[in-house]
């Protein structure tokens, strides 16, 4: 997704021998979208944290000062800034992302608002859970959990849309955004242990009668790629104007199309060594679980995930809302500041190809449910030496297949297409399953976040 500056002013003479050490706030847009962002400079470092998707902070993989010149490089996100200090509280320059390139204008100070209220410690009721809807800035907002031994618990607040005063139900639908990524791993295992295709499947012997590839890429296998050490970049090159957004048919041709982009690309590193996010990754395994048993990832998500554990509400892309909305919305910050539902078909997720990185929908009650699968590891559906390998880093880290794993080996994910926001944990110490979601992506989104799910350990009956 190409990011975009909103203005720029003309530059001024200035220039200063000290590096511009401190916070500089922009905004950038993407499709027609501001994020709020912010950059924050220290002695030979920088991060980039954008606002809008709930303060997502990103390290600088290259920082280079000369006087007045600053410039910056975010590799695994594609993201670049180039810029100068066009005087003493403003730095000037041109961020690039997806190959595109755009003005941008940063001004010194941290200059936007983000609620960061802390209730006192206690249970998730639903009166806390109106407290930190209200916090979240979102439409609506909700939480599911679950210990072991104990019931479902689903509580909801809010509205489907910012336009029509309709409020969210227990059963609604949410997208889940990169929480898909440990469903399409928990398929792989399915297959894997039906003698479709084996955890060391390379690339190069799945993929390489089909399509071009960098050699590099040739020994990668299914547990790299699902555990984000493959070398791949986050995304194939401008994803976002190569393939369709609307609903396919059948996704195989296009996400064969993807793979190939992606793996043309240059390695971030060598296979194995280094761990970096990539939908790519996921994407490309995906398209090898599609050559193996040809069947496209949609079908094989039905046939061996969705329908044995019994989520029925399990979909693909966002929830079909309708008119007045039967689902909720997403919804994207407009030119005004203000949230508004995204109705657009062709705007209302990412590209069909990236399903497996992260175009789920799902209601909170199938999300426990699927949850408390990966908790109780259930030997009808999978070998524990499979659950057992889906839940660990197979090359140390902290990625297990799909999966961030802590050091009590609890299993969280956070996921989001820009428009909504999903945070799944699994707390082992606990026996706690725990699900929150919201129809947008708001700077308080992780705060909230946290706070339900340490209200929801609180929660014991």
């Amino acid at each position: 997704m190409a990011l975009a500056a909103a203005t720029a002013i003309p530059v001024a003479a200035f220039a200063a021998d000290a590096p511009p050490i401190g916070v500089w706030s922009g905004t950038m847009i993407a499709e027609g979208r501001p994020y709020r962002s912010k950059v924050t400079v220290a002695d030979g470092r920088a991060s980039l944290t954008i606002i809008d998707m709930g303060e997502l902070t990103i390290e600088a993989s290259r920082f280079q000062w000369s006087a007045p010149t600053l410039s910056l490089e975010w590799k695994t996100n594609d993201i670049a800034f180039e810029g100068r200090l066009s005087g003493p509280d403003a730095l000037e320059g041109v961020v690039t992302q997806d190959g595109q390139s755009y003005p941008i204008t940063f001004r010194r100070g941290d200059l936007f608002k983000v609620d960061r209220t802390v209730l006192a410690p206690g249970p998730l009721t639903a009166a806390r859970l109106t407290q930190l809807h209200a916090i979240s800035g979102a439409p609506a907002f909700g939480a599911g959990w679950a210990f072991k031994g104990g019931p479902d618990n689903v509580l909801v607040e809010g509205r489907r849309s910012t336009e029509a005063a309709i409020p969210v139900a227990a059963s609604d639908q949410w997208h889940i955004g990169s929480d898909t990524k440990s469903m399409t791993a928990t398929l792989a295992a399915r297959l894997v242990e039906a003698g479709q295709i084996d955890w060391t499947a390379t690339i190069a012997q799945i993929l390489g009668p089909r399509i071009g590839f960098d050699p590099a890429y040739g020994q990668a296998n299914l547990l790299h790629l699902l555990s984000h050490r493959s070398g791949l970049a986050h995304d194939a090159p401008d994803p976002d104007a190569r393939f369709s957004r609307l609903p396919l048919a059948d996704p195989r041709a296009e996400r064969l199309a993807y793979a190939q982009a992606a793996l043309k690309q240059p390695p971030l590193a060598a296979v194995g060594q280094v761990e970096s996010y990539s939908n790519a990754g996921f994407v490309v395994a995906a398209t090898m679980l599609e050559t193996v048993t040809g069947r496209s990832w949609e079908q094989l998500m039905r046939e061996r995930v969705f329908s044995p554990l019994g989520m029925k509400s399990a979909g693909f892309g966002p929830p079909q809302a309708g008119r007045p909305p039967r689902q909720p919305l997403g919804h994207a910050r407009g030119l005004d500041g203000a949230l508004h539902p995204e109705t657009r078909r062709d705007k209302a997720d990412l590209p069909v190809v990236l399903g497996p990185a992260g175009l789920a929908h799902v209601g909170l009650g199938d999300l426990l449910t699927y949850l408390k699968a990966h908790r109780d590891r259930p030997e009808a559906f999978l070998s524990r030496a499979s659950w057992e390998r889906l839940q660990t880093p197979p090359f140390g880290g902290y990625s297990a297949l799909g999966w961030g794993v802590d050091a009590n080996g609890s299993l969280g994910h956070v996921g989001s297409n820009g428009l909504w926001w999903a945070h799944v944990f699994i707390d082992r110490p606990a026996g706690m399953v725990f699900a929150g979601v919201q129809n947008a992506v708001t700077p308080e989104a992780q705060s909230v976040m946290q706070q339900a799910l340490e209200a929801a350990r609180l929660s014991r009956a």
